[in-house]
């Protein structure tokens, strides 16, 4: 008997109302309202402080451009009677270190040469036909073993245009061959006995 009253006084708890589960169900559907209700939303503004900038002829040979480096943007200007026009503005993916211009052998317009922080380069062109810059060589030129330098990279490239320079770490001057073609050859590095480099500038004799 005292196990019939045990299970006679057990009781099945009752079924979650109807007017339960809609308002549980409602406080969900207004949490999901809620949360995607609420969004961080910024607009990234393009960088305002010029970092480098050099005058050549890289639209055409007959242009005279300003072209500038802002941080992770390249902005190229045509100088006209009205003054300058902006022509086309560049985004890259990392921040540029170096900035120079050149004119191989056979070329009738100046290309970019340009590095990133993060140790890429690439040689840049113009073509009139669309209005783009078009990638003519590039590469990495992060070295395994070596200590970067504390005074920032430099690059400069040869007058004759036969080899372009890089400053990157400490000791180190790398160098870059490029052919009469104006193709660009397998890096080297050679040794400087100065480690304070500010600067570096070619001397021809």
């Amino acid at each position: 008997e005292d196990e019939e009253d045990e299970g006679e006084g057990e009781e099945d708890p009752p079924p979650p109302s109807t007017h339960s589960r809609t308002r549980r169900e409602r406080e969900r559907g207004r949490g999901k309202r809620m949360s995607s209700s609420y969004n961080y939303v910024v607009t990234a503004h393009k960088p305002t402080n010029v970092t480098h900038s050099v005058v050549g002829n890289f639209t055409s040979k007959d242009d005279i451009n300003l072209i500038v480096v802002k941080c992770t943007r390249v902005e190229i200007y045509l100088l006209t009677a009205d003054g300058l026009q902006p022509l086309t503005d560049v985004p890259f993916y990392g921040r540029i270190a170096t900035l120079e211009l050149f004119r191989s052998p056979g070329e009738e317009q100046d290309l970019i040469f340009l590095s990133t922080e993060r140790y890429h380069f690439c040689v840049l062109a113009y073509d009139a036909a669309t209005g783009e810059l078009v990638t003519r060589a590039g590469g990495d030129m992060q070295d395994r073993i070596g200590r970067p330098t504390d005074n920032g990279q430099v690059g400069i490239i040869d007058p004759e245009c036969r080899m372009i320079g890089l400053h990157l770490y400490d000791g180190l001057f790398k160098i870059i061959p490029i052919d009469s073609t104006g193709k660009l050859h397998d890096a080297f590095n050679i040794r400087l006995e100065e480690l304070n480099v500010i600067t570096i500038k070619w001397y021809l004799s």
